[in-house]
């Protein structure tokens, strides 16, 4: 009898051990917002003429949703003609543009003299396209999965925040990258699909998750990259798994000419030193002292390198010195440093840690959840 009580024991605890890897935490969406409703991409500004092709037909609708135009495979349209909205709404469910492919429909919305052409798509599919354009689709399968949730997370707060504005996020960097379905793959597919209707919370609202390439070993708080208040699951925490990436250390060399047209806006002359005053407690740069012929003057870090470059000043973990006829400096990390460090999560994965454990360390106090209708 105590043998099969004590086998009875073991797998119950093999059971609840692997139930707690499960998320089991459920967020229900605001009235006006569901799973099922789509992304509003903004795709750029219309010319004086706009080029749509597709496989088959593609459907025009007006703003009342009447059916105005039929075409086969491509259709060309006058986007300042517009007095009101249109859906083109292709037959086999992707359009090309500008020479990239997309799913889902297209809207040409005539907006304060231009018109914005917007890609309307399912939230799923929006996302089969941006895990690949922002992750590598040969990285392992947990980092996917960690990525695909950020993904989520942020394109969801960016629904419900934007919702009475023309669009809800573009294709760049500045919201996520978004490369269409030539970027889809079938492993980073499976990520958002393993992952479906899974989101980052905090206090039952979706997170503000940001995230990055490379956290130089340390990450960083918010308020200090963009201000603003501070944000409890955003806090520094390291990210070791960085130092086996090959961008985690960078240097540049900045011959004064171009150090000196780089700042010229703070109207110094020629520049003669550049000290850091201070650093946070992740060890990037807060401040400088900028030593010209005309002065000085402190510049934040975050000024430091807008005005430089981002492509050059890789992230504000930097030193730096003068060297006869040039500046060196050299730092560690790549991005702002915030939230999920993608080959932080790389590495993780890479030692066998789950999607759900590498987002619990990377933003601390936040809980997963599964969308719910």
């Amino acid at each position: 009898m105590r043998s099969y009580s004590l086998f009875f024991n073991l797998i119950l605890l093999l059971i609840l051990g692997n139930c707690a890897g499960f998320v089991t935490e459920t967020w229900k969406p605001p009235k006006e917002f569901d799973s099922s409703n789509s992304v509003r991409v903004f795709l750029g500004k219309a010319g004086d003429e706009t080029r749509i092709t597709s496989e088959g037909m593609i459907q025009v609708y007006d703003v009342n949703d009447l059916l105005i135009k039929k075409s086969i495979d491509i259709l060309q349209i006058n986007p300042r003609s517009l007095k009101a909205k249109i859906r083109i709404k292709p037959e086999s469910g992707t359009f090309t543009y500008k020479n990239i492919s997309y799913r889902g429909e297209i809207w040409i919305d005539p907006n304060d003299g231009d018109a914005y052409v917007l890609n309307i798509v399912p939230l799923e599919k929006y996302l089969l396209a941006v895990v690949p354009s922002e992750m590598p689709n040969s990285w392992p399968e947990e980092a996917l999965k960690a990525q695909a949730v950020c993904a989520r997370t942020f394109v969801i707060r960016e629904m419900l925040n934007k919702k009475n504005q023309p669009y809800d996020v573009d294709t760049s960097t500045s919201s996520q990258v978004y490369g269409g379905v030539g970027k889809e793959h079938p492993r980073t597919t499976k990520a958002v699909e393993d992952t479906q209707g899974t989101i980052l919370i905090y206090k039952d609202e979706p997170i503000h998750a940001f995230f990055h390439s490379n956290a130089g070993g340390y990450t960083e708080r918010p308020e200090n990259v963009w201000g603003g208040k501070n944000l409890p699951y955003l806090d520094h925490v390291e990210s070791e798994y960085d130092q086996y990436a090959s961008n985690y250390s960078w240097q540049l060399d900045v011959p004064i000419d171009s150090m000196n047209r780089s700042l010229a806006s703070i109207g110094l002359g020629r520049i003669e030193s550049i000290n850091v005053l201070g650093r946070n407690l992740s060890q990037r740069v807060e401040l400088l002292e900028v030593i010209g012929e005309k002065g000085s003057r402190k510049v934040k870090g975050v000024d430091f390198r807008k005005m430089l470059g981002y492509d050059k000043v890789k992230s504000l973990k930097f030193g730096i010195k003068k060297e006869s006829d040039r500046f060196f400096i050299k730092g560690l990390g790549f991005g702002h440093g915030v939230g999920l460090s993608q080959w932080g999560a790389h590495g993780m994965a890479k030692d066998n840690i789950n999607y759900r454990n590498i987002l619990r360390h990377y933003y601390k106090g936040a809980d997963l959840a599964n969308m719910v209708e």
